[in-house]
């Protein structure tokens, strides 16, 4: 079109009486992607208006093809240009049919999603960390699409760079922790706050892990805090060194420190600061450890044991307070690695089932159940208490076969607080006798014996 030509068409159709007329023309083309359907003509004046432009009046009431239109505008007009061409000018943007348009969009997202995975092999990853990442990717790859048309190109291959060097040098599982501000200052060039739960970097790095550690996820709702620090704490990420803290009763050790407060026989709540400082001296009492789930049930232990004992033979007892954190598993792999068994005792509900098969995945042959059979619930259940989830609980069959079995027949939750004068007396006959509870695996019935209680 000439350009005189094309200023002549823009000044008409800039009529407002023909603005409705090229509302109804866009949305025909737009839905059929061609001229298609009759428009009515409404009134004298939108008449007036598109005979100006196509040199055909149209009585108002009246209707008109838009492949009429069409074609007067190319065959009958000044213009010699398609209806297509005289909305595209009048609106200063293309027409694009919705289908084409997600099909472009599409093609973009998976452009930035291959770019993604074309920055990997540049990172320097390990060998497991490469595949970690690339098994995460190819799973969540409908969300890294999604995240393509919400985030910046730019924003997301810095987010999968992030997560990727993150996932490189998290800790192994016998390392110390790493701390969230400390890895987002090394990984995400975005300081200290790079790798927080709102930032593209923080999303995707809980998408990984909750990937990467399924079960852990399934513990807690998703996206609540303590999800976040669950799974942040099976990477071994903390947020900080002092605001998880695991407390304990009764540890040993050859440090003036750990000599003075078994002496005191008193309580203490360490966190990965004081851990960091006394975890490779802490010991526990004559080879056991002794853990609680619940506070209700550590605190009567620990003052059964002050009360009745010396303290020279306090048992060793660790409270985690609900689901391990990153200060329980670095206390709980301190005393493993020095040669101690974990006893657990948890509540018959799937929470404390969960933290008890954690607790057998990470060290199978140092963590035996305590007062957590089948006769144990029996003996603690009690009509009015909570319901069982089924699915949560058919979760922990593997693990639990005969247990599970027990608690799916009546349907209710039990505490460890109704077990709490049985766990008194298995701690006085670990003292007095040197008999510990029996093991994982033992024949029932079974005790091990320990030392010799003179």
């Amino acid at each position: 079109m000439h350009p005189d030509h094309e200023r002549d068409l823009l000044t008409m159709l800039r009529n407002k009486h023909l603005a409705r007329l090229l509302d109804v023309f866009h949305e025909r083309l737009v839905r059929h992607g061609e001229p298609r359907g009759r428009v009515a003509i409404e009134t004298r004046m939108e008449s007036d208006a598109l005979a100006d432009i196509i040199g055909k009046q149209v009585k108002e009431g009246s209707t008109i093809k838009l492949a009429e239109v069409d074609l007067l505008l190319r065959e009958k007009s000044a213009f010699h240009c398609s209806l297509a061409d005289a909305v595209k000018l009048a609106s200063g943007k293309p027409i694009i049919r919705p289908k084409v348009e997600r099909e472009r969009e599409r093609a973009a997202r998976e452009r930035v999603v291959a770019r993604c995975f074309d920055l990997l092999p540049q990172l320097g990853l390990s060998s497991e960390s490469y595949a970690r990442v690339v098994s995460w990717m190819h799973a969540g790859r409908d969300s890294l699409r999604r995240d393509a048309g919400r985030w910046r190109e730019a924003e997301l291959l810095a987010a999968v760079r992030a997560v990727a060097l993150a996932l490189h040098h998290a800790p192994g599982r016998n390392e110390p922790p790493v701390y969230l501000a400390e890895l987002a200052n090394r990984v995400t060039g975005a300081g200290a706050h790079g790798l927080d739960a709102k930032r593209p970097a923080g999303t995707l790095l809980l998408r990984a892990l909750e990937f990467l550690y399924p079960e852990t996820a399934s513990r807690e709702r998703r996206g609540s805090s303590a999800w976040r620090t669950n799974l942040l704490s099976e990477a071994r990420i903390a947020r900080d060194p002092v605001s998880v803290r695991v407390d304990t009763f009764g540890l040993m050790g050859d440090t003036p420190y750990l000599r003075e407060l078994r002496r005191a026989a008193l309580t203490r709540s360490l966190n990965l600061d004081d851990l960091g400082q006394i975890g490779s001296e802490v010991r526990c009492w004559n080879g056991c450890v002794f853990v609680a789930e619940n506070p209700t049930v550590f605190t009567p232990l620990f003052r059964h044991l002050r009360e009745k004992h010396r303290e020279e033979n306090h048992p060793t007892l660790v409270c985690t307070n609900g689901n391990l954190n990153l200060a329980d598993w670095t206390l709980l792999e301190a005393l493993v690695s020095s040669g101690a068994h974990v006893y657990y005792c948890g509540d018959f509900d799937v929470r404390g089932l969960e933290i008890a098969a954690s607790l057998l995945t990470r060290f199978p042959e140092d963590v035996s159940p305590w007062r957590m059979t089948a006769d144990d619930y029996v003996t603690a259940v009690q009509a009015e208490e909570k319901k069982l989830d089924p699915a949560g609980l058919q979760r922990m069959s593997r693990y639990f076969p005969g247990l599970v079995h027990e608690m799916s027949s009546r349907g209710h939750a039990a505490d460890q607080e109704s077990l709490i004068d049985l766990l008194k007396r298995d701690l006085n006959r670990f003292v007095l006798e040197g008999i510990a509870p029996p093991r994982q695996n033992e024949p029932p019935g079974g005790h091990s014996v320990l030392y010799s209680a003179m």
